[in-house]
């Protein structure tokens, strides 16, 4: 099949998830498909890392735009305020990437255009050709829960601005593509209100379980470890949860215990948690996985967020034991107390944290059935072959 394969973004380097899961699908379908992407250029780094997607096989055309898209601007807001869009789809309504996109369309033969997020879904007005829409969670329910979590008037009805957008998005513009994607069932039940029946399919997050694998080697004593961009709010919002609510329970019984936040562009308030005993904050790092290798428990409070957490299954398919929150192992198949530990509160979600550190044992066992979960239903060889039979049953 000739797929043309839209992302905002270049996915490379791996620095989160929506690029890690991005990469990992070209790399598969790129085994049995001629598959061309269109990636807008985000950060100045984007042109030298053109050549590790494209020893994938796949054809790239990056649209030069700018090192960076502005964060916001009167500009970007009026414009979603006319088109009833959200504020972060307007930031890539970018007119260069929309011509590029009709030159491919005009000059290039396909069969199907998949459209990862709703950041290029807007752009499907250009084609007939069948198009799948791409969704790694529920934007809407992010914004949600970002106005739940606020005590700021101001930021409290942007929020709510936002939902209502997102909300409107899902509502209208779903429906408009063959077929819809999610990451989780949990993401699937929100579109299967909009869309025609038999049209929205579950594309779980997955692993490289050959690249992640089992390594207790170097791991320290005590070390918790957290990862993800830090210039994503829910993600900032996790490791100040961990570090000023729970960190210290811990430390009462396990004085040594620390924890390390790895992440690019801390933002200063994260910065300011190394003034706490026992925190490190990182930065951006050139290799996640020596990081899973020395947590001893890793560690995920997220309070905010949709989809499902490539960070979990990473870390399983290490052998590590995992504490999370509930929304933070939202729409992932593991079994509470078997494979993972669930705790919400700073308290209960402490008490588990010692529990591990406390018990080489359960820890163990949990890291163990962990790993066996993720070679069993997340290795994104299998995952790849169900985005493949979607393209496939399209077309036919």
């Amino acid at each position: 099949m000739r797929i043309l394969f839209l992302s905002p973004t270049l996915p490379f380097p791996l620095t989160d998830g929506g690029r890690i899961r991005v990469f990992n699908l070209l790399k598969q379908i790129a085994l049995k498909n001629d598959v061309t992407l269109l990636a807008l250029e985000t950060q100045s780094t984007d042109k030298n890392s053109i050549a590790h997607v494209e020893q994938l096989g796949v054809k790239v055309h990056l649209v030069e735009y700018a090192s960076t898209l502005p964060p916001f601007s009167v500009k970007t807001f009026f414009s979603a305020l006319f088109k009833r869009q959200p504020i972060t789809v307007a930031r890539y309504d970018v007119p260069v990437y929309r011509r590029k996109f009709k030159e491919l369309l005009t000059t290039e033969t396909f069969d199907i255009v998949h459209y990862e997020m709703f950041h290029t879904a807007q752009f499907h007005t250009e084609t007939d050709l069948p198009g799948v829409l791409s969704l790694q969670n529920v934007d809407s329910a992010i914004w949600q829960r970002l106005q739940g979590e606020t005590r700021n008037l101001f930021y409290k009805c942007a929020y709510w601005s936002q939902t209502r957008a997102f909300q409107r998005y899902e509502r209208v513009l779903s429906p408009k593509f063959d077929v819809v994607t999610c990451t989780s069932e949990v993401d699937a039940a929100v579109f299967e209100r909009y869309c025609a029946e038999d049209t929205v399919n579950v594309i779980p997050n997955g692993v490289d379980v050959t690249h992640f694998s089992p390594d207790h080697a170097s791991e320290d004593a005590a070390h918790l470890i957290y990862i993800g961009s830090m210039d994503w709010y829910p993600n900032e919002d996790a490791a100040r949860f961990f570090a000023e609510e729970i960190l210290p329970q811990i430390q009462k019984d396990i004085p040594d215990a620390k924890f390390t936040i790895v992440g690019g562009n801390p933002s200063e308030r994260v910065q300011r948690l190394t003034d706490m005993e026992g925190v490190v904050v990182t930065g951006r790092v050139p290799e996640i996985k020596p990081y899973f290798s020395e947590a001893t428990v890793f560690v995920v409070p997220l309070r905010i967020g949709s989809g499902t957490r490539l960070k979990i299954l990473e870390a399983l398919a290490m052998g590590k034991a995992v504490v999370s929150t509930t929304v933070g192992a939202e729409g992932l198949a593991l079994r509470d107390g078997e494979e993972i530990l669930i705790a919400d509160e700073p308290d209960t979600f402490a008490d588990a944290v010692t529990r591990l550190l406390t018990d080489r044992e359960l820890r163990q066992k949990i890291g163990t059935n962990g790993r066996v979960r993720v070679e069993q239903d997340y290795d994104w060889r299998s995952i790849a072959e169900r985005l493949h039979s979607v393209y496939e049953s399209l077309l036919s």
